[in-house]
Formats: C-alpha cells, sequence, structure tokens
C-alpha cells in the first residue's frame, strides 16, 4: 500500500487493473443516444445483479460480431473514467468479448502494459514472439511498439510465476 502526502488517510492500491471485466448474459438493447448510435447493454452479472454499458463507435468488439439478448458477453470499462453513481452502474464500454469470440482454452486479457509488457495490475508479462499477430481495432496491422500502451492480449499458455508470462497468439492495440 502506498501513502502519500496530504492524501488524508487515502490508500491506494499499486496493483490497481487500468480495465475491469464484467461478464454476464445480455437482457436487453436499447438506443441510449445520438439518434442510436449509442446502444445501452444491460447486463445480468454472473454472480447476481445488474450492470448497465454504453457502447459507441470508440467500444472495440472483437470480431466486430453483433450482440443479441441472451449472448454471454464480457464488457470491460476504464477505471481512470468517471461513472454515473446510480442504479444499476453504468459504465462506457471500452471492449466487448463475447464467449464465441474467444477459442478454447483461449484467455483474454484488457490492461495498460508498461515498457516491460508487465500489466497495471502485476499480473501478466508479455513475450512477444514471432508468430504473434498485432493489429489495430480495425483489423490492420500495426507495426509500432506495443510498450507503454492499452491492449486487448489473446493468449492461452502461462507460467506459474509472479507475474505469469505468455507469449499472446493475438494483441490488439487500443488506438485512442
Amino acid at each position: 500500500m502506498y501513502y502519500p502526502e496530504n492524501s488524508q488517510n487515502a490508500v491506494y492500491n499499486m496493483n490497481t487493473p487500468r480495465f475491469i471485466g464484467v461478464a454476464g448474459t445480455i437482457t436487453s438493447i436499447s438506443d441510449y443516444e445520438n439518434n442510436g448510435c449509442v446502444k445501452l447493454f444491460q447486463l445480468a452479472k454472473d454472480g447476481g445483479g445488474t450492470v448497465d454499458f454504453m457502447v459507441d463507435s470508440g467500444t472495440y468488439i472483437v470480431n466486430n460480431e453483433p450482440y443479441s439478448e441472451g449472448m454471454r458477453v464480457t464488457f470491460y470499462y476504464d477505471t481512470n473514467q468517471p461513472a454515473v453513481l446510480m442504479y444499476p452502474p453504468q459504465y462506457r464500454a471500452v471492449v466487448g468479448v463475447s464467449e464465441n469470440a474467444v477459442g478454447s482454452g483461449e484467455s483474454v486479457k484488457v490492461d495498460y502494459f508498461n515498457r516491460n509488457l508487465i500489466s497495471s495490475d502485476n499480473t501478466l508479462r508479455l513475450n512477444i514472439g514471432p508468430d504473434t499477430m498485432i493489429y489495430m481495432q480495425n483489423g490492420q496491422y500495426f507495426n509500432g511498439s506495443v510498450r507503454g500502451r492499452d491492449l486487448v492480449v489473446f493468449y492461452s499458455i502461462t507460467t506459474m510465476s509472479i507475474p505469469a508470462q505468455t507469449t499472446p497468439q493475438k494483441i490488439v492495440v487500443l488506438c485512442y
């Protein structure tokens, strides 16, 4: 734990993830604003409860898959962005991943990866291999450095170390 000066006894966890995923089943989809260009997805969360996600043109939907009621999805939101204080909670979705978009035995990590390619919550380190495919959100190849960026990482095998290490199959760079 870190206690900064003049913090009024605030406690900051240095291993807080930049993005948090909420998994559940879509119970409703409605137009939210901008003449239908922003949708509101209501999720029945795994483990109970309800949460709403705003999905707009800036939301990266893995495989550009259209979502419908009854689908199981995980929406990720940015913990650094403000959220509306209401019930159910309402967040802007940065990434959406359906259960159909992930292969058997494959995992997805949405996070900020520093210059050493370690996630913000210090749970995953990337080892970029020659077969790692790196794309932008629009499907074009990404030729820049992935260090110090927000990434969507698809991987299957990890080491038992802390942080776990993996050579991802695919990386999507969130360019905003």
